[in-house]
């Protein structure tokens, strides 16, 4: 799902993986795994999330990809 986007993916953990991400553990490469797509949403957004100027919840509001 978000190679159709980008390249890159940030790591997204499920909650129940959050304190092992988050302790001293040297190496938890297991979590880093692509997140599957059925629990994930995507939505077109503006493209003023592009700039840190922009810090206002709208940003992430649905746009009509096609305008």
């Amino acid at each position: 799902m978000m190679a159709t986007i980008h390249d890159r993916m940030p790591v997204i953990l499920h909650p129940e993986d959050y304190e092992r991400w988050l302790s001293p553990e040297p190496d938890p490469y297991d979590l880093m795994e692509p997140f599957p797509a059925e629990l994930m949403t995507m939505w077109p957004i503006d493209r003023k999330v592009g700039s840190p100027k922009n810090d206002t919840a709208d940003i992430l509001d649905p746009v009509d990809p096609t305008t």
